[in-house]
């Protein structure tokens, strides 16, 4: 069971790799293209429909996370009764929630002028916020299977599929940039893409899982009903936590800053979130894997494997921090224009806020494998109220530092909260031992950036490129020298060591023979 489990986990880390490459790529060149052709008033347009949808989304209430969790015990007994029962509810609560966020989203607009800038010279936005809103919509409608290959630690199947669409929709758009630049006909190749896109993927798991029924007569038990019931409660309030945090800062930037700071924030976002977007599919690809662990093995062999995971993600998060810290401003200099740059004070908070997000990634993780959804749910409510109060006061006294300074101040809620709840529900232990290590690890990676800034802030290189390429070469070498000199001696280091040398012989065997 364990090798099948670690099987399943390679392959999605590996297949969500080489297609999370892909697609990076070609978003990178599309929204280079964007940014030339259409500035920055666009981009920030683009940040702020997308985070007044994703308010809307909050209406998904956590159900396609609950119904996964459900699927994990059904798929491995094979019971098909019950996974048919789970897709056909799933698929109608799906279909109800598309037409709650449309209805809303239409309702929405006429407020629409109230968050915008007066002076604003953007023709049609209306019709530009109704293919956005078109866009999330159609999802709910046609993207509900895939919560079940999902859930069968089989999603690196989708793979081609995601490949072909990707280079399809980033070719298309770089297409109508260069010739037509007009932002409408933009988002409408997205509209039309993503519905082929998730129609093509739900015809192939329909295919893959011939034995599921997803207009099933079969119910799901009453017992299943109250849990369910339970756990997308409490998910809803942890999706307004969740937003509170990651999609108010673009509206608020809107109404007290302006429309293009937010477009010289996305860059940045853009840059941290394909960063997360790699290091997430490690987490992602091993959760369903997690479920199964957390169902068969005692609370000392959990606490053993979060503490790798753990420390592996302060290992990745602390040292993609430290090279933010000293590449963001040099890169999107050379990227953007030295236009589109912030204070060194604004990006030291984006990136705080970078790596405390990223240190919540393995608990939340380890929570949602273990079904732990109830126990903290009124936290969120207190982060987004925490969130929202101090954002506004402070963006009119410090405008984006200020926006930013609230979403940390927030952030530091389910900092304290999350380990708490995942050590006496998972692990059943006392929570000082995590305290202690997250305090030590956040001082060094604090101090490795100090070093790392004054090393490399003396640099004279007139090519930006080989400057880019040097920094990160320095800082690279004092991180991983910082690293083995702190924690050479934990039991995770030595782990995560021995695995690495036994990866790196494999693959010398393999050339070898």
């Amino acid at each position: 069971m364990e090798q099948s489990r670690t099987k399943n986990s390679i392959f999605n880390v590996g297949t969500g790799f080489l297609n999370t490459i892909v697609k990076t790529i070609l978003t990178f060149i599309t929204r280079t293209i964007f940014i030339k052709v259409l500035g920055e008033t666009y981009l920030g347009l683009n940040g702020l429909l997308t985070n007044i949808l994703s308010m809307l989304s909050i209406a998904e209430l956590g159900i396609g996370t609950t119904i996964s969790f459900s699927l994990y015990k059904p798929l491995a007994n094979k019971d098909n009764k019950k996974i048919n029962a789970l897709m056909t509810f799933y698929k109608k609560a799906y279909r109800i929630i598309g037409i709650v966020i449309l209805i809303s989203g239409v309702i929405l607009i006429p407020f629409l002028k109230f968050i915008l800038e007066e002076n604003i010279n953007i023709n049609h936005i209306y019709l530009i916020y109704t293919l956005y809103l078109l866009t999330t919509v159609s999802t709910y409608f046609i993207s509900y299977k895939e919560v079940l290959i999902i859930a069968d630690q089989k999603n690196y199947r989708l793979t081609k599929i995601n490949f072909i669409f990707d280079v399809l929709l980033n070719g298309l758009q770089i297409i109508e940039l260069l010739i037509f630049k007009n932002f409408v006909l933009y988002l409408v190749v997205q509209l039309v893409i993503e519905f082929l896109r998730r129609t093509v993927i739900n015809f192939f798991i329909s295919k893959e899982y011939p034995q599921t029924d997803f207009c099933s007569k079969e119910k799901i038990s009453k017992s299943d009903k109250q849990l369910l019931s339970k756990n997308v409660r409490a998910m809803f309030l942890h999706k307004i936590g969740d937003y509170s945090i990651n999609g108010t800062d673009n509206i608020i930037m809107t109404k007290f800053i302006g429309l293009n700071a937010v477009g010289i924030y996305s860059n940045y976002l853009t840059i941290i979130t394909i960063l997360n977007t790699f290091i997430n599919i490690i987490y992602s690809s091993i959760i369903s894997s997690l479920g199964n662990l957390i169902a068969k093995e005692n609370e000392e062999k959990r606490l053993k494997v979060f503490n790798i995971m753990d420390f592996f993600g302060f290992c990745i998060y602390g040292y993609c921090s430290v090279c933010l810290f000293v590449l963001l401003n040099p890169f999107i200099k050379v990227w953007a224009g030295e236009h589109y740059l912030f204070s060194i004070e604004i990006v030291a908070i984006i990136v705080l806020n970078f790596y405390m997000t990223g240190m919540r990634v393995p608990l939340g993780t380890i929570k949602s494998a273990a079904g732990v959804y109830t126990e903290d749910r009124y936290i969120p409510l207190l982060q987004a109220l925490t969130n929202i109060v101090v954002s506004i006061i402070l963006a009119k006294y410090i405008g984006v530092l200020g926006v930013l300074l609230g979403t940390l101040v927030s952030s530091l809620i389910p900092a304290i909260d999350r380990p708490y709840i995942v050590y006496k529900y998972v692990f059943n232990k006392k929570v000082t031992e995590y305290y202690t290590r997250y305090l030590k690890n956040i001082i060094i990676v604090v101090f490795t950036t100090i070093v790392i800034y004054f090393v490399t802030s003396n640099l004279n290189i007139k090519n930006l490129y080989i400057q880019l390429i040097v920094i990160c070469i320095i800082a690279t070498i004092i991180y991983v020298i910082i690293i083995i000199v702190f924690y050479r001696k934990t039991v995770e280091y030595v782990y995560i060591k021995d695995q690495i040398k036994k990866f790196l012989s494999n693959i010398m065997k393999k050339k070898r023979g």
